[in-house]
């Protein structure tokens, strides 16, 4: 689907403008989609998959976010033909940092439940930052059983958050860039030992099609295009939890493999940059503005991914229905 430009959604045109004037955008052979599919569906599929992110699960499924991840998930069980699974980019529930570790258990076990009562399909789960527990929380030690990461490891049963598999003929590769600080904030950042296992990943399926999945973005213009459509100065400080500050080393990995596509979510906006013929792909939210309505003027929704034997790769945002 095409989402729709308005008074509070920057105009491409604009936007480019502006980078280009401040020297923002500097290299050749990168590009920018706001609000497009991808391209069309390969003439001979393979197989289909659903990309899910930023579901945001409140309170006692406040604001019905309960009945909306139900809604969501039940538009992909009706896709036709059905995905083989479904990647998940993170951010299940919401703020579980500020929460206990017993409240943040009842908020994951919560969603699991909804999960569950509502599709069979097989998942793959991407650690998202809302997904940390208790690290904002001043109450909860980081010795805590469940503290910061290990709940979700526990309920989603992931020896490690950064991992591969195989799927007729495709390879996947999903990355934890979520860095929590020593003052209980995060910032995006790929880690050392999971940067070593990317590259002799990649080196290992250097000849199968491969599609890379973090929730923090590794490279995104809305951050930048925002602060300047609302008449920030060129020079400014680019929070170092919107986008993954190490995405570089990333980068350095993926000439000479076979990388077709990289998955994020976590701005809550759909934006495709090319670089270097990669497109990186930032999903939409399903919970869009946190189950306020659209998040600026991108809708709630999720991405259908029909992947091609031939290794084409095509990307569709497409909403589910939902009134907030």
């Amino acid at each position: 689907m095409k989402i729709p430009s308005g008074p509070s959604f920057y105009s491409r045109r604009h936007f480019l403008r502006q980078l280009l004037g401040t020297g923002v955008i500097t290299a050749a052979g990168l590009d920018l989609l706001l609000g497009q599919g991808t391209s069309a569906p390969p003439a001979s599929p393979a197989f289909r998959f659903a990309f899910l992110t930023d579901l945001h699960l409140l309170k006692d499924g406040d604001l019905r976010s309960a009945e909306g991840i139900a809604a969501c998930v039940a538009a992909v069980e009706k896709l036709d033909p059905r995905p083989d699974f479904i990647l998940v980019g993170g951010d299940l529930v919401n703020l579980a940092r500020d929460l206990t570790v017993a409240e943040a258990e009842r908020r994951f076990d919560f969603f699991l439940k909804i999960w569950k009562d509502h599709t069979a399909l097989p998942a793959h789960w991407t650690f998202g930052n809302h997904d940390l527990v208790g690290t904002s929380n001043t109450t909860v030690s980081p010795t805590e059983k469940f503290y910061g990461k290990s709940l979700f490891q526990d309920r989603f049963q992931l020896p490690r958050l950064f991992y591969s598999f195989n799927h007729k003929g495709w390879h996947f590769v999903v990355l934890d860039d979520i860095a929590p600080q020593p003052d209980r904030t995060y910032v995006g950042k790929l880690f050392d030992d999971e940067l070593l296992f990317l590259k002799t990943d990649l080196e290992t399926h250097r000849n199968v099609p491969t599609i890379i999945c973090t929730h923090i973005p590794v490279m995104s213009l809305l951050p930048t295009g925002l602060l300047l459509a609302h008449g920030s100065e060129p020079q400014y400080h680019l929070p170092k939890n919107l986008v993954c500050t190490n995405a570089d080393e990333l980068f350095q990995a993926l000439p000479r493999h076979n990388v077709r596509a990289i998955l994020s979510g976590h701005l809550h906006r759909f934006e495709k940059v090319v670089v270097n013929g990669v497109p990186i792909i930032n999903s939409g939210a399903v919970c869009g503005n946190y189950w306020k309505g659209p998040m600026l003027d991108c809708p709630e929704g999720f991405g259908v991914v029909d992947l091609g034997t031939n290794g084409s790769f095509a990307f569709d945002y497409r909403t589910y229905g939902w009134k907030a």
